[in-house]
């Protein structure tokens, strides 16, 4: 099976690894990022239907100096079922740059729990922070790494000589990795974590990320949320929009979306204070829906045991259904149910000259009236020709 398994020259790639995420973005041959990591090992013969993520990436990277290479690794919360095999992933492949969010070190400074890969993904970025500080202008690859989101924390002694360029906020977009300038091909806009967020749960700190790829006119744009609930979700939307003389709204469009926490109820269902029960929050899939560009695809990593009982962990039943509810049919796909639950095998989208495709699928159409209804609401499809943004929300 994962022989015949290759990544496409530019895309995004979902691994099937039960309740948990690893997507691989091939930004262009030869330059991979890796976004989140469930890592799944299993022997030799083994029946498991999930896929050992590292194993792959170590067979499928490009080579540096006779090891498998990453140009980025981008972490958005430390819970286990994000970052599931980073002791190995960091010991058989280079990994060129880190981004993370202030929360491992908040965590970390806190005495939080930790998984045993949380915390050796932390010892790394700490690792990569003195060496940072200790050679600013002549970074090396294996050192680099970039702090995304606004925290009192980096305010503290040990990060105050950490190189403001080298820091990110929402409303920003970031274009190098790696030290490599990709405007031609890469965006990665950062919708959060806001201030507000940072003593918030994990999962309400997780970076958030709108990931354009282009090739030539062709692009492929996708949103990523982490394990955001509903009053974090919407907040995104709505200061975006409040922003939206920057032109940041073109962020929000998305081809594929992952669904927000595993196809957790939370991004939809919320119970407010005052409330008695939880309901269903109409504008959040507004916002989804009004984004979403023709043929889009919303992809849920997760094992295929969705349910409601209450109390039990995602994927949702009811989140399924709000969903399918706005994207054509065949469009919502379970990492665990492609092509079938007995042999789930990646589910890879390829952007090409033509634009963003499935892997097996003709190229995305129809995109040309949603593109033009887009651009004459804002003006225009091209980025601020400045990085600007509303990065001091608080």
């Amino acid at each position: 099976m994962s022989e015949q398994f290759k990544l496409p020259t530019r895309g995004f790639v979902f691994w099937p690894v039960c309740t948990g995420d690893s997507t691989t973005i091939v930004i262009k041959p030869g330059v991979v990022m890796q976004l989140d990591l469930h890592h799944l090992a299993k022997a030799d013969g083994s029946d498991d239907p999930a896929w050992a993520v590292v194993d792959e990436l170590v067979r499928l990277l490009p080579k540096k100096n006779g090891r498998p290479y990453l140009s980025l690794f981008a972490l958005t919360h430390p819970d286990k079922d994000h970052i599931l095999g980073f002791q190995e992933l960091l010991k058989q492949v280079t990994i060129g740059e880190i981004w993370h969010t202030p929360r491992i070190i908040r965590d970390w400074v806190d005495d939080n729990d930790l998984c045993d890969d949380a915390e050796a993904f932390y010892q790394e970025v700490h690792r990569r922070r003195k060496a940072v500080i200790a050679n600013p202008t002549d970074v090396k690859a294996g050192d680099r790494v970039r702090i995304i989101g606004h925290d009192d924390i980096l305010n503290e002694d040990r990060y105050k000589a950490f190189p403001t360029e080298r820091t990110s906020h929402p409303g920003t977009s970031i274009t190098i990795v790696d030290e490599v300038d990709l405007a031609d091909c890469f965006n990665a806009f950062v919708h959060a974590p806001f201030k507000v967020d940072a003593e918030d749960t994990r999962n309400n700190t997780s970076l958030s990320l709108h990931v354009r790829l282009s090739d030539g006119d062709g692009q492929g744009e996708a949103l990523f949320f982490g394990d955001r609930e509903y009053p974090t979700l919407k907040q995104i939307f709505e200061a975006t929009e409040a922003h939206e003389e920057y032109g940041n709204t073109q962020y929000l469009m998305w081809d594929v979306m992952i669904a927000p926490h595993h196809c957790s109820k939370k991004a939809m269902f919320w119970q407010e204070d005052g409330e008695d029960e939880e309901k269903f929050k109409h504008d959040i899939m507004d916002f989804f829906e009004k984004y979403r560009k023709d043929d889009a695809y919303i992809i849920a990593s997760a094992d295929a045991d969705f349910t409601d009982v209450v109390g039990h962990n995602p994927p949702h039943g009811k989140a399924r259904k709000k969903y399918e509810a706005i994207v054509d049919a065949g469009h919502f796909i379970c990492t665990h149910e492609h092509p079938d639950e007995d042999n789930p095998k990646p589910v890879v989208f390829e952007v090409t000259a033509e634009g963003l495709s499935k892997r097996g699928l003709a190229a995305v159409t129809g995109l040309a009236s949603v593109v033009s209804a887009v651009a004459s609401s804002r003006g225009t499809m091209a980025p601020p020709t400045q990085q600007v943004g509303f990065g001091r929300v608080s």
